[in-house]
């Protein structure tokens, strides 16, 4: 990016961070655990034993609707910006995301179509919450314990899906970062934050690329070692790629800096993908499905090229002797 990194970025990308949790409802059980230590001779702190309170699959619909929208909106759409940190309970948070404002929309309708639908599963199971304690009683048997179970209002508070946007802020606007601090100090405030922001978008500019190589390195490997009884490739491979590469041009354009060698292997990407009319043509023994295959690895491969010699040769990145 040029030197007004904070300028050029604040103007076209945002930050957004989705932190979600729900109610596992397990419950380790130490009086068990010695019930079963004692029975089979054996120390109780080897052992560790839990209980499902209201069955093994009450928190199936949360994670379902969860890690949808994580892996095919949240994910693809965006680019880690910040490390993962630790909320007040000792709960892992998932750390700021980068965001194209182009792709933002689309992100913030889908997190928020989910959280809608999250939280209706959350009062379905909180109506359904008291039949299942009692349900427990003929599961658990012996093994149940009232004083396991929070109040109805209690367990609601257990389950969260928050979404926050942040902007990034200019460094080279002063209305940006407005402190009751000295000129110098503010200075100081602000070269630590620019710096921070450059620091952040080589790390993404570097994630990005290394990201697509190794996704359509990983395609070409198994097109080219295909063998229908050990290594296969699934159609998923092929969607997941196409889907990076749909949102890669406003990642280029937004946040990379419009990298020519990114464009480049873009549109020889999207041409090879294109020859492709069904996935499982590629697949069978015959000659001509290996010609085909052979020959898919080929054009990716050449294709990931200008990436590889134009960016992760100058970068150090991908260690490849051709």
């Amino acid at each position: 990016m040029t030197e007004n990194t904070t300028t050029t970025l604040s103007q076209n990308a945002m930050l957004i961070r989705l932190t979600t949790k729900f109610w596992s409802g397990i419950k380790a059980d130490k009086r068990l655990r010695g019930d079963l230590a004692e029975d089979k001779n054996a120390e109780s702190d080897s052992l560790h034993v839990s209980k499902h309170l209201v069955g093994k699959n009450a928190n199936k619909y949360f994670r379902r609707i969860i890690n949808q929208v994580r892996n095919n909106v949240y994910y693809p759409l965006t680019l880690p910006w910040d490390d993962n940190t630790s909320d007040g309970d000792g709960k892992v948070v998932s750390g700021w995301r980068l965001c194209p404002n182009r792709e933002f929309d689309r992100v913030w309708k889908a997190l928020e179509d989910a959280k809608t639908e999250f939280y209706k599963e959350v009062d379905a199971f909180c109506d359904e919450y008291p039949q299942l304690v009692e349900d427990a009683k003929l599961h658990l048997g012996e093994a149940y314990d009232p004083d396991d179970y929070p109040h109805v209002e209690d367990i609601r508070s257990k389950f969260k899906f928050d979404i926050e946007p942040q902007v990034i802020p200019d460094t080279g606007n002063s209305r940006d970062i407005r402190l009751n601090v000295s000129a110098s100090v503010q200075r100081k405030i602000e070269e630590a934050t620019e710096s921070r922001i450059r620091k952040n978008v080589a790390n993404v500019f570097q994630t990005t690329v290394e990201a697509l190589v190794e996704q359509v390195e990983h395609i070409a490997d198994k097109l080219n070692n295909y063998d229908s009884d050990k290594v296969f490739f699934k159609d998923s491979s092929f969607d997941k790629l196409r889907q990076a590469l749909d949102v890669l041009p406003s990642i280029n354009a937004d946040i990379l800096g419009n990298d020519p060698f990114i464009n480049q292997s873009h549109a020889e990407l999207v041409g090879a993908l294109a020859k492709i009319n069904d996935v499982s043509s590629l697949r069978g023994d015959g000659e001509l499905e290996e010609t085909k295959r052979k020959s898919v690895a080929e054009d990716l491969t050449q294709a990931i090229d200008p990436i590889k010699d134009g960016i992760l040769g100058k970068l150090g990145g991908n260690d490849d002797s051709r």
